[in-house]
């Protein structure tokens, strides 16, 4: 399958959002003084607005929002919590963050962290989407999983099953995003960022090990977008989805994979 749809009004994509809101988000993030929830709020709010960027376009003296993104979020603990309601358009998600004050309510608030809940909730939501028409000719979905890395649960089955989700453009595809920089992996920024191809990269701790084996293989075309795009320009040929806090440059994976909107007419 070749990953190579184009995102337009006519075929929109969805774009899932796991977040940990569990207790251990509200620790510091090691080498700052922000705690590990807020971090995650930024991320999200960047991919918010490069996904809201990408679906804008200038029109007489205004600015006019097509419905090329769906979002379905959700925040975790002990037990999973729809933010908004499923298959947010983008620009309802944008104005439900920001009349939030640029927050998903985020605080690690909901207790304990059961990922493999989490992942069955955003799995049965991309089941009942993909059964429909409204994204079957479309990209495939792309989930990101923001979190410490921590969970009391094993989600690795539910990421894999999730990957066999198909559109007629390829499978699911999971990123799974480590809020923290406690990998074996050495590298200064973007630059010389090489991506995580093998598992002892991710580790030394388990649940990072765990994160590496449920995130997808980065897709051919998307390699080849981020390293002749210049994003990822040292990025190793079969690596994962698996970025940590030091990349966050990541986020343009948003743009780079389900951010070509194709020509006008499409649109």
């Amino acid at each position: 399958m070749s990953y190579e749809q184009k995102v337009s009004r006519a075929k929109p994509t969805l774009i899932g959002l796991v977040v940990d809101d569990s207790g251990s988000t509200a620790d510091v993030l090691p080498g700052t003084s922000d705690p590990i929830y807020q971090w995650i709020e930024r991320y999200v709010g960047i991919i918010f607005q490069e996904l809201l960027s990408r679906s804008s376009e200038v029109k007489g003296d205004g600015v006019v929002i097509k419905p090329r993104y769906y979002l379905t979020v959700v925040r975790y603990g002990s037990a999973p919590k729809i933010w908004g309601s499923p298959e947010m358009d983008i620009e309802t998600a944008v104005e439900r963050f920001a009349k939030s004050n640029q927050s998903l309510g985020l605080g690690g608030h909901l207790g304990g962290t059961d990922a493999a809940a989490a992942f069955e909730a955003m799995s049965e939501h991309l089941t009942q989407s993909l059964a429909g028409e409204h994204f079957r000719d479309s990209f495939p979905p792309m989930v990101f999983h923001l979190t410490d890395g921590e969970s009391h649960t094993d989600a690795t089955a539910i990421a894999r099953r999730m990957m066999q989700l198909t559109t007629q453009d390829g499978n699911v595809l999971v990123a799974n995003v480590y809020i923290g920089t406690q990998t074996s992996l050495n590298y200064q920024g973007p630059e010389d960022f090489p991506g995580y191809l093998e598992a002892g990269e991710a580790g030394p701790s388990e649940d990072n090990l765990r994160l590496f084996q449920m995130s997808s293989l980065t897709p051919q075309s998307m390699e080849a977008n981020l390293t002749t795009e210049g994003i990822f320009p040292r990025l190793r040929s079969g690596a994962r989805l698996f970025f940590d806090v030091r990349t966050k440059e990541m986020l343009k994976h948003a743009i780079q994979v389900i951010g070509s909107m194709g020509s006008r007419m499409a649109r």
